[in-house]
């Protein structure tokens, strides 16, 4: 090994023990005989590269434990600034929730199955099947689209009916297409404006895609054009409905959408997809 250089690479001086990562044990010289005075050795300086090695791992010590330290304080930070947001998320949350249960509950048309979900179907179809959806949901607007087709068929061929459930815990927008879709309901347009909205959503939560005006516009793409139903979108008239749907999920044990239940049974993320969904429903039934 040359003087200098070790297998780090290479050093920034030329004695002996000056270079980063030499070995402390050996040298071209420098290396202090026992009892000898200091420059007393054959290097550059007379530095004893063992004492030079020990700086050198201190200094690496004290390095890291900075570099540990900064990124302590940049989770600390992090942290702070996520629970800051989870806890204006939760409060947002209560306070929208305490002002929809202080409207009455107006149960719309339809709203005859498990804890007032709005029931399509055959009431007398041998298999119940309750779906639980924000209409804010990605991951349910992806579910209605692959698996919509194949519920449609198999409560066309009257083997299900279908229960839905209209969550609204994602935000405002939520809340108002839920209100929307009872007023649909209560008009007898609940299926065509539950898949409308789904074909509607923003990219971006709570971003303006489900104004009072622009369900209104919507609606009058399925013929929903009465005064009462602007009457009922405008108001909020089934606002206090809407948080009664989202407590009895709770209540049921739902932790998120899409919730599928087949007879009672709560099906795996897999039994989502169309042949599944289907097996889960002749297997029911």
């Amino acid at each position: 090994m040359t003087a200098g250089t070790g297998p780090r690479g290479t050093g920034q001086g030329t004695g002996p023990g000056a270079g980063r990562g030499r070995d402390p044990r050996g040298g071209a010289g420098g290396s202090r005989r026992p009892g000898s005075g200091p420059g007393a050795g054959g290097g550059a300086g007379g530095r004893d590269p063992r004492a030079a090695a020990r700086r050198e791992r201190a200094a690496a010590a004290k390095a890291a434990a900075e570099a540990r330290e900064r990124r302590r304080r940049r989770l600390v930070v992090l942290a702070s600034v996520l629970g800051a947001v989870l806890v204006a998320a939760v409060i947002g949350i209560i306070v929208q929730t305490s002002r929809e249960e202080d409207k009455p509950v107006v149960l719309p048309a339809g709203a005859t199955g498990t804890d007032h979900g709005i029931v399509v179907g055959n009431a007398n179809a041998p298999v119940t099947v309750d779906l639980y959806e924000d209409f804010q949901c990605p991951v349910c607007a992806s579910f209605e689209s692959t698996t919509g087709p194949t519920i449609s068929s198999l409560v066309d061929e009257g083997k299900i009916k279908v229960v839905y459930h209209t969550m609204s815990f994602i935000g405002p927008d939520s809340v108002r297409a839920a209100n929307a879709a009872a007023a649909a309901a209560q008009e007898g347009k609940f299926k065509e404006f539950h898949s409308l909205l789904f074909e509607n959503q923003f990219e971006r939560e709570n971003s303006g895609a489900f104004t009072n005006d622009r369900l209104i516009e919507l609606g009058k793409k399925v013929g929903l054009t009465s005064p009462a139903f602007v009457d009922a979108v405008r108001s909020g008239k089934y606002d206090g409905y809407v948080a009664e749907i989202d407590d009895a999920a709770s209540k049921r044990g739902v932790t998120g959408t899409p919730t599928a239940m087949v007879n009672g049974k709560t099906l795996s993320n897999d039994q989502l997809l169309p042949d599944a969904f289907k097996d889960a429903v002749n297997a029911a039934g």
